[in-house]
């Protein structure tokens, strides 16, 4: 069963959301309630607040507002937080994927180009606006609307993440227990290797349920730091060399993994912003703030 189930995946002779409805009986069979739960919460979706929502379903979503003037004008800007509100840009900034696997998967097939939007609220629109508010009403302008930018690409990775954190587990589990179709033994340390295989391919180096590795189980490296392809990136975009600098110090000390990591290079995005919209270069901005949502 378990081998027929990674073929199917592996070869796309099913999608995803059928793959993880065939590992529930594996999920039974080892009686293994992470397993289970995850399954469970791919297929019927997340709370939004659920402390477990894996990474790969929490995306950069840029937040696009809109405000209206005088004469019929019309501004659409993209939104950067300052460093003393940080902890709104964690809420908003990044999206929270919590839809069942398969309506991920329909989004994807009606999504007709590269990105979709999604419209913010009457209550967000009025927090993130308050960071402008004194701004606009110079110019008699009100913020009416808010959007968040969702690319298709971002959608599709999680969809593959899924698919190829399901087969991780799946296969490391038929490599531990190559009988595990008809022979699997309950016992303490057989349940101990299954938790450790399951809580690593699905939560990573970021695993929230704190059980200790098991034997022959590692997990796999991650990108630490950013790389000299995307420092030169980074200059396309019209950032100084100076600010490379103090970035890579900042990467250097808060690598991927430290928590500090996100308010500190969000913080260091205000300011190259600032600088690029005092030197006249308003174009690559939006382009700027999405790629370095993805070096957090």
């Amino acid at each position: 069963m378990i081998k027929e189930l990674i073929r199917d995946i592996a070869f796309d002779k099913i999608t995803v959301s059928q793959a993880l409805t065939r590992a529930k009986l594996i999920a039974h069979q080892i009686k293994n309630d992470t397993f289970k739960s995850w399954l469970n919460k791919e297929l019927n979706g997340y709370d939004f607040d659920d402390s477990l929502l894996p990474d790969y379903r929490k995306i950069w979503a840029e937040i696009h507002l809109t405000a209206e003037f005088p004469y019929g004008r019309v501004q659409t800007f993209p939104v950067v937080f300052p460093d003393n509100r940080q902890e709104i840009e964690e809420l908003l900034n990044y999206h929270r994927v919590i839809e069942p696997i398969s309506i991920v998967e329909q989004n994807i097939g009606q999504l007709t180009e590269g990105k979709g939007y999604i419209s913010l609220t009457g209550g967000q629109v009025q927090l993130v606006g308050e960071l402008y508010k004194e701004q606009i009403q110079r110019y008699r302008g009100v913020i009416r609307s808010g959007q968040r930018t969702i690319g298709k690409a971002q959608l599709a990775n999680i969809v593959e993440l899924t698919k190829q954190n399901l087969i991780d587990t799946l296969q490391d589990l038929e490599e531990q227990f190559p009988e595990i179709d008809n022979k699997y033994i309950m016992n303490e340390e057989n349940n101990k290797k299954v938790q450790n295989i399951i809580t690593n391919n699905i939560y990573g180096n970021n695993n929230p349920l704190n059980v200790t590795a098991g034997e022959n189980i590692k997990q796999g490296d991650i990108n630490l730091t950013i790389n000299e392809t995307q420092f030169e990136k980074l200059k396309e975009f019209g950032v100084q060399e100076a600010e490379l600098q103090e970035l890579k110090t900042l990467d250097n000390e808060s690598p991927k993994g430290n928590p500090d990591r996100k308010g500190k290079i969000m913080g260091w995005l205000g300011k190259v912003t600032a600088s690029l919209t005092a030197r006249g270069i308003y174009d690559t901005i939006p382009k700027l703030v999405e790629f370095v949502g993805d070096l957090i």
